[in-house]
């Protein structure tokens, strides 16, 4: 099943994206390079911009979005098309001898961006260096979009100080490619910013580099409140965040694949600060210290006061590293090189041995000053950590995941090998390898970007297809469009269930979100509850029918071939709700929930 663009409808775009937006007039945009500009040089910024499905829009220049370019206070809205193939492209500008500009969008004003595919990559395949830069205290929303690349050497969206305190919303939306895949020092998705809200919800990321939030360590609190909820992580180098100074931070239902690829020697546990001051020697996921409120000129510090006021919330993550990436620090162990181990979630007693290639390691939990803040409710009642597991295979539907892998860890073996073991042939023999996952849809450069879907995140692990906080599958939602609109159903008691800091699961209704019965004169079905066939009519010819379980799996097709009516043996089903869609010979579909009792 290929990833679709997630629909909308119109009352769920102005929630999403203000009434203001949908009041502006909308202009169409022509194709072709340079339209947009020009486009948003006429109306400054005060309509929302049109573009049409399946069309280039190639910049000529990076795309300023601040009081000069739009008008004093203006921001800039563009909305692509929707459709289930190939969206509106934006593609990044190039100066004068073809070398990428280094972002597409440079942001001093608000932003909001929906149904476009954005790739930092231009037409003779040289890349730039990231897709936008916070240049103010903003607002950025990005709905629904395909990204890809991402961004080859920094992070697919930065800032600096100027822009603390920015707000940036980002579901729905596929990212791939960030970073050289090279090595670990690649780049990430968020730079360096002090955020006042960052959501983050319903994505996926495919090769995201070393730093998912690449916050600072260490000081005062920098970020206010961060929410990562049903995203699927794939191929990330390191971390996931590396602060500990957020104020408010809920990272749940969410699946992480071979993430932290590049294991970490034991010296370098010196990096981890704070943690390394407390007596750690190990890196993990899962980042908390007491922060440091007030450091005065003489360099003194002190202390939040305890018990302590702030939330961490990681529940219902998975975890998976593949056999491939587990073997890495008992090959390094076995070579005879310096023991190295995988990043886990957190140093507990559930972390696989081979996170350290088999090598004893002094009491990791005991000694891991996240473990121990997290076991301790009298000063710290507002941080959780429960519900998490390790190394379940998603069983992912499209079997290039799994010779991604492959190559993935030949990239490893060779960066380890001439970089930091110095060998002129690393160990095992690989040969100097960079893995690839940029033609993931077999695109050629000449021909970047044409080819539509760019990925499958779809699985088939039963068990991970109801571990989520609320029973439904873990990772993106949008690969799974039933489970999507059941969660949307209840968004908002999900999300007041998870801020509660509540860990038992939410009951969602045995049929929230799934569609009535269709019916109308020109079609029914009928009994429903049926308890072995149902009866299906129509005034148009039917070509098709097609039922999924609650999950989105496909359990059961039949072709019709013309008729106005059909019986459907639903017999072989258990008790449950199922969806029926049924498509016409003219195209035409209609959707019903049914109950098999």
């Amino acid at each position: 099943m290929a990833k679709r663009l997630f629909k909308c409808s119109v009352a769920a775009i102005c929630l999403l994206f203000g009434n203001a937006a949908i009041a502006q007039d909308t202009v169409t945009v022509d194709e072709g390079p340079g339209t947009l500009e020009a486009a948003i040089k006429i109306d400054k910024g005060q309509v929302v911009y049109k573009l049409t499905a399946g069309s280039l829009y190639s910049l000529d220049s990076i795309l300023e979005v601040s009081d000069y370019t739009m008008g004093e206070g203006n921001g800039l809205v563009i909305i692509g098309e929707e459709t289930d193939g190939m969206p509106a492209v934006i593609q990044v500008g190039v100066d004068g001898i073809n070398s990428a500009f280094p972002v597409l969008f440079q942001v001093f004003n608000n932003l909001t961006i929906k149904n476009v595919f954005l790739t930092s990559q231009n037409s003779y395949g040289a890349t730039g260096d990231g897709i936008l830069s916070f240049n103010n205290k903003v607002k950025v929303e990005i709905d629904n979009c395909v990204i890809d690349p991402a961004g080859e050497a920094t992070y697919a969206f930065g800032g600096g100080d100027n822009a603390d305190g920015s707000v940036f919303y980002l579901t729905n939306s596929l990212l791939m490619n960030n970073g050289n895949m090279e090595g670990p020092n690649d780049g990430g998705i968020l730079s360096d910013m002090q955020w006042d809200t960052l959501w983050v919800e319903n994505n996926t990321f495919v090769s995201s580099g070393q730093d998912f939030i690449g916050t600072p360590f260490h000081n005062i609190p920098n970020n206010n409140f961060i929410w990562i909820n049903h995203n699927t992580f794939l191929w990330h180098d390191v971390w996931i965040k590396r602060s500990y100074n957020d104020q408010n931070f809920f990272f749940t239902n969410n699946l992480m694949h071979d993430i932290s690829i590049f294991a970490h020697l034991y010296e370098w546990g010196q990096f981890s600060s704070p943690d390394y001051r407390q007596g750690n020697t190990m890196l993990s996921l899962t980042c908390i210290d007491t922060l440091e409120t007030i450091i005065d000129t003489l360099g003194n510090k002190e202390y939040e006061s305890l018990p302590s006021e702030r939330q961490f919330f990681w529940e219902y993550n998975l975890q998976y590293n593949s056999p491939q990436l587990l073997s890495l620090p008992k090959q390094a162990v076995d070579s005879g090189y310096a023991p190295m181990y995988l990043i886990p979630m957190l140093w507990e007693d559930d972390v696989p041995i081979e996170y350290t290639g088999g090598v004893e390691v002094i009491s990791p939990a005991d000694s891991s000053r996240e473990n121990r803040i997290l076991a301790d409710d009298v000063n710290w009642p507002l941080m959780k950590y429960n519900n998490n597991w390790y190394d379940k295979d998603p069983l992912y539907n499209n079997p290039q995941i799994y010779s991604i892998n492959d190559s993935m860890i030949q990239n490893i073996k060779s960066w380890y090998g001439f970089v930091i073991w110095a060998e002129d042939t690393p160990f095992d023999g690989t040969p100097s390898y960079k893995y690839e996952v940029d033609r993931w849809a077999g695109t050629d450069i000449e021909e970047f970007p044409a080819v539509w879907p760019r990925f499958d995140g779809t699985y088939s692990n039963a068990e991970l297809l109801t571990a989520s906080i609320e029973g439904l599958p873990l990772g993106d939602l949008n690969w799974f469009p039933a489970d999507m609109t059941r969660w949307l159903a209840e968004k908002e008691q999900i999300e007041d269930h998870i801020l509660a800091l509540k860990e038992e699961r939410y009951e969602l209704g045995p049929d929230v979100g799934i569609p009535d019965v269709y019916k109308s004169a020109a079609f029914s079905i009928f009994p429903n509850p049926a308890r072995s066939v149902l009866h299906i009519s129509s005034d148009t010819k039917l070509n098709s029918a097609k039922v999924y379980d609650v999950t989105g799996k496909l359990v059961n097709e039949i072709r019709i071939h013309g008729a106005l009516s059909w019986v459907l043996d639903i017999s072989n089903l258990g008790m449950g709700i199922y969806i029926l869609e049924i498509e016409t010979l003219s195209g035409d579909k209609n959707v019903s929930r049914v109950l098999k009792n």
